[in-house]
């Protein structure tokens, strides 16, 4: 198939490449917006969120991609809805 050719895997990691940049790049700019004071430890908190979500999306849809279709959805409902309730927490906490 196309899709699954080796020229569109590269796009694909260099494309999610950009947009992580983007995202590392604009974050003090985003927070400087939206006024938050952002100490060291605060940062270090949202940097491990943040990759603790992206890891739990990335296992979550590899397992999907594996055809282990039951399993995939199942185990990002339970990591995911945690990770959310976290977030919410540390947005209190940072604000």
């Amino acid at each position: 198939m196309l899709l699954y050719s080796t020229i569109w895997k590269a796009f694909y990691w260099m494309a999610m490449g950009v947009l992580y940049t983007i995202m590392i790049a604009g974050a003090p700019s985003l927070a400087n917006t939206l006024g938050l004071q952002m100490s060291w430890w605060k940062w270090i908190l949202v940097t491990l969120w943040y990759v603790l979500v992206s890891i739990n999306l990335a296992a979550g849809f590899t397992l999907i991609g594996e055809k282990e279709r039951g399993a995939g959805p199942k185990f990002m409902a339970a990591t995911l809805i945690p990770l959310a309730i976290l977030g919410v927490c540390l947005w209190f906490l940072i604000q």
